[in-house]
């Protein structure tokens, strides 16, 4: 089975994960493995005519309405997504006590294979995680400072929340658990704390949990931040990765498809200018989502999440702001004279 997290905003491209789901998920005879959204919005704000062709469940049947109102005054959209995702996870294991195995993939995601590889590791392990980079990233030709760092994803966390995998277990239940309780309280992103939504906790996982495994393939979560380290092509309408010539399993277009979205907004590793092959992988991916794309949709003011997104500064604006904090630095560091 499969479960993503959303607002209205996003649901087309939620419909297009599903899409590619059902056509890569199928069990053996033919039948489909079901595939529930979890709308972390008020559904009475759905477009009137808009009819989905997978199950919604909104997070205010699972949640209780003070604790949701809580959550909410608390949150961004973004952190109130984060906040309630292992409740939903929860919610479908105690609802759905016929399935054994779970992926979460965020709406951003696209399966382009066969998913027997991840039912295949589900049957030794509880739970799966891929790291963002599995190898450290190399330095750009001039030797001048590319971003992001291997610090970087020390401060966002080493493994992604986009995607994960989960059978039925109770050590399982004591994760989700476990995540849960953090995640209600400290799911904000602060990086002078150490905090980063519900992805700085994974790191705690394989230490704390058992039968955890971390997925190095390179088919697996190929995205924006791992893009430079894993060049694609395409050979009789399957994806391939060069490096072993591996098949590409899935993709995370987060930061790609939307480019103030995630935590990469101004990387410099990946030149999408000198990459070919991934303006046909994108077209690909803004056909998916143009088939359920809608005005009403993106016009639709997220109902939770009450703290306004951080704004993405680019150009002199952000050149700017970084001459005021080194000004800052520079004050706070070098001592000053006393005038009397």
């Amino acid at each position: 089975m499969l479960t993503t997290i959303c607002t209205i905003r996003q649901l087309p491209q939620a419909l297009a994960l599903g899409d590619s789901f059902a056509k890569n998920a199928s069990e053996t005879g033919g039948n489909l493995r079901p595939f529930v959204i979890g709308l972390a919005d008020n559904p009475a704000h759905i477009p009137a005519n808009f009819q989905s062709p997978y199950p919604i469940w909104p997070i205010g049947d699972i949640i209780g309405a003070q604790e949701l109102q809580t959550l909410s005054a608390k949150y961004t959209p973004t952190e109130f997504i984060a906040a309630c995702k292992p409740a939903l996870l929860r919610e479908i294991f105690r609802r759905l006590p016929d399935v054994d195995e779970l992926i979460y993939a965020d709406p951003n995601v696209q399966f382009f294979g066969s998913l027997a590889p991840v039912w295949q590791q589900l049957q030794s392990a509880n739970i799966l995680l891929t790291p963002h980079i599995t190898q450290a990233p190399p330095e750009t030709v001039n030797n001048d400072r590319a971003w992001p760092d291997e610090k970087f994803f020390q401060n966002i966390g080493l493994y992604s929340a986009d995607f994960l995998a989960f059978k039925r277990s109770n050590e399982t239940d004591r994760m989700l658990a476990w995540w849960q309780d953090r995640v209600q309280e400290r799911a904000v992103v602060d990086f002078c704390v150490g905090l980063c939504t519900d992805q700085i906790w994974l790191m705690h996982v394989p230490v704390f949990f058992n039968g955890v495994k971390v997925i190095k393939e390179p088919g697996w979560h190929v995205a924006i931040w791992n893009l430079p380290q894993r060049p694609l092509y395409q050979q009789a309408g399957q994806w391939i990765l060069r490096a072993g010539k591996q098949p590409l399993l899935f993709a995370n277009f987060k930061g790609l498809y939307t480019w103030n979205e995630g935590f990469f907004p101004h990387q410099n590793r990946l030149n999408l200018k000198k990459r070919s092959e991934l303006s046909l992988l994108m077209a690909n991916y803004r056909n998916a989502v143009a088939k359920y794309q809608k005005p009403d949709f993106q016009n639709t003011v997220p109902a939770y999440g009450q703290q306004p997104e951080p704004i993405v500064l680019r150009g002199w604006r952000r050149a700017s702001v970084q001459v005021m904090r080194a000004v800052t630095t520079f004050v706070n560091q070098v001592p000053l004279p006393v005038l009397r």
